[in-house]
C-alpha cells in the first residue's frame, strides 16, 4: 500500500508541475498561492483520509528534501550518502524537518508544525482501523495546526474551498497544501552555499620552490 501512495504521490507531482507550466503569470503572491492551493486541494480531496494525509505528507517530503538539496553542495556522485539509504543521516522527514530548521531555511514555527503533521502522518499509517479526522488525537493535533496559522480567508478566495476548509479534514488539507506552496516558493529562492576554498595544506604553492 505505502509503494501504491509513493508512486502516487509522484504522479500528483507530475500533475502539478505539468500544470503550472501553463500560461498562468501573476505577481501576486497571495493570488498565486490561491490558484495552487486550490489545485493541491482537489488533487487531495479525491483520496481516503489515511491516503490524503500520507500523499499530501509525501509531497512535502519531497519538497523539503529539494529545498535542501538546493542549498547543501551537490553530490559529485549519482548517489547521495547523505539522503539515500536506511541509515542515511537525513533519510527520514523528521531529520530534515531539523536540519532544515537549524540551517535556518525554515522558522521554528514551521518547523514544529511540520513535525505535527508527521505526527498526524504516523497516526493515520499505523493505526489501520478506524483512523479519520474526527478521532481525538488527530483531531487534537489538526486544531494546533489550524491556531498555529493566521487567519485563512487571507489565503483562500475561493468560496467552495472556503466551506470545506470548515472541517478537520477541510482544514488540514488547506493548510498542508499552503505548506507545500511556500516550500515550493523557498526553493525557489534560496541560496545554495559554496564549498570553501582548499585548506592551507592542500594548497598547490611548496616552500622548496622558491
Amino acid at each position: 500500500m505505502r509503494k501504491d501512495l509513493f508512486i502516487k504521490s509522484k504522479h500528483i507531482k507530475e500533475s502539478i508541475i505539468t500544470t503550472m507550466k501553463k500560461d498562468i503569470k501573476t505577481t501576486d503572491h497571495i493570488k498565486d498561492a490561491d490558484w495552487k492551493i486550490n489545485f493541491l486541494f482537489k488533487e487531495f480531496e479525491k483520496e481516503s483520509d489515511r491516503a490524503s494525509v500520507i500523499l499530501v505528507t509525501a509531497l512535502i517530503d519531497e519538497e523539503l528534501t529539494t529545498l535542501l538539496k538546493l542549498y547543501l553542495i551537490p553530490t559529485p556522485t549519482s548517489t547521495d550518502e547523505v539522503f539515500d539509504g536506511a541509515n542515511a543521516p537525513l533519510s527520514n522527514f523528521s531529520s530534515k524537518i531539523n536540519l532544515a530548521y537549524r540551517l535556518g531555511l525554515i522558522t521554528g514555527k514551521f518547523a514544529r508544525d511540520l513535525h505535527l503533521i508527521r505526527r498526524i502522518r504516523n497516526q493515520f499509517a499505523h493505526n489501520v482501523y478506524g483512523c479519520n479526522f474526527e478521532e481525538g488525537g488527530i483531531k487534537q493535533r489538526v486544531e494546533e495546526l489550524t491556531k498555529s496559522v493566521n487567519d485563512l480567508s487571507e489565503y483562500i478566495k475561493d468560496s467552495e474551498l472556503t466551506d470545506k476548509a470548515k472541517t478537520n479534514r477541510g482544514l488540514f488539507l488547506v493548510i498542508t497544501s499552503l505548506f507545500i506552496f511556500e516550500l515550493g516558493s523557498k526553493s525557489k529562492e534560496v541560496n545554495p552555499i559554496e564549498e570553501p576554498i582548499l585548506e592551507f595544506f592542500y594548497n598547490e604553492y611548496k616552500p622548496n620552490e622558491m
